[in-house]
């Protein structure tokens, strides 16, 4: 049976920028991957990242979208191979187990890179101690043709939590991981690890690093009363203009963004956070009323935030997310539970 809302209709669905334009290569790509590991492959390999690569104190450190998207273009025909046989990416995944989003991101990063013809891993999640104390870690150790870099690798998911925008009040949604502080330590600690005498002598025999390098990806969450999200992001030094965003709301304080009459909505479990949801016809979703009450239930018991994502009908009947965006407590982030992301 078709949904059936229980809310008039209206004309244009919540304003989200950047979440995967049409206008991105990774789009047309998306649209057609069907498995949801391979699609959250191709997500982490070409989405846009979060810090802006022109950003002169990450000048020449951080990955960029441009690189990314050059990288889709070689792997596209493998991971169209990929999705109609992904036994071998499920197996790896499956050595690798997780329930922690950013050990999942690396798992995935690993299996590309593992697969990329001009690219060796030397080591991952190599530990530097100092004496007995562990005082980092290198994500990646990676060899070209050119150059030996170390990568640093995550995936974050940030709230705007204050007006005006600022590093400082993007939070996580658990309410205490801060972008700020995130960037702090990536860039001024663990970059720095391989001009410490720990971190050299950690290194693999004959290893010298030319490069340090991040590539840091995911979302901002900006808050929306009326409908419509405009990010500002005017004081959002080091943060990429073509950053992937969605909304965020307060349960009890604001209404779902408007929707459309057969528009169908999930709560997204957190290992599904990464690439824009592709479901089948059959696909149980939750009609506008549905979820509404889904959510009140939800925060009678618990105070934990939910990723929410809103979908349509394609001419095939397939179902494409259109929006997303985070419910969290209504005292939130003064009331939060721990989320390891």
């Amino acid at each position: 049976m078709p949904l059936r809302s229980t809310r008039p209709a209206t004309p244009h669905f919540l304003t989200i920028a950047n979440l995967m334009s049409s206008h991105h290569p990774c789009h047309t790509l998306l649209r057609t991957l069907q498995d949801a590991a391979v699609r959250d492959l191709a997500w982490v390999i070409s989405s846009p990242g979060l810090v802006d690569a022109t950003y002169p104190p990450y000048a020449e450190h951080v990955i960029g979208d441009a690189w990314c998207v050059e990288q889709l273009q070689n792997s596209a025909a493998w991971l169209n191979i990929l999705d109609k046989n992904p036994a071998d990416l499920h197996q790896f995944i499956a050595a690798h187990p997780t329930r922690r989003l950013g050990h999942y991101f690396e798992t995935l990063i690993k299996f590309w890179l593992s697969h990329h013809p001009d690219i060796k891993i030397i080591a991952a999640n190599l530990q530097v101690m100092d004496a007995s104390r562990t005082v980092g870690e290198y994500d990646l150790l990676i060899r070209t043709a050119h150059y030996t870099s170390h990568w640093e690798v995550a995936v974050k998911f940030y709230l705007q939590s204050a007006t005006p925008a600022t590093l400082h009040t993007f939070l996580g949604p658990g309410g205490h991981d801060r972008l700020d502080l995130k960037l702090a330590r990536i860039f001024q600690h663990q970059l720095r690890l391989g001009k410490t005498a720990s971190g050299l002598a950690a290194l693999p025999d004959g290893v010298s690093l030319d490069k340090t390098q991040v590539l840091i990806k995911g979302y901002l969450f900006y808050p929306t009363n009326s409908g419509v999200v405009a990010p500002d992001a005017t004081e959002l030094s080091g943060v990429s203009a073509s950053h992937s965003s969605g909304w965020w709301i307060r349960h009890g304080q604001t209404p779902l963004p408007r929707h459309t009459e057969n528009t169908g909505w999930i709560i997204l479990p957190r290992l599904h956070w990464l690439a824009p949801v592709r479901l089948a016809q059959d696909a149980a979703v939750q009609t506008y009323a549905h979820m509404c009450h889904t959510l009140a239930e939800h925060f009678q018991t618990t105070n934990e935030a939910l990723l929410l994502v809103a979908l349509i009908h394609d001419q095939e009947n397939i179902w494409h997310e259109v929006t997303r965006g985070f419910v969290v407590h209504e005292q939130w982030p003064e009331r939060h539970l721990p989320v390891r992301e």
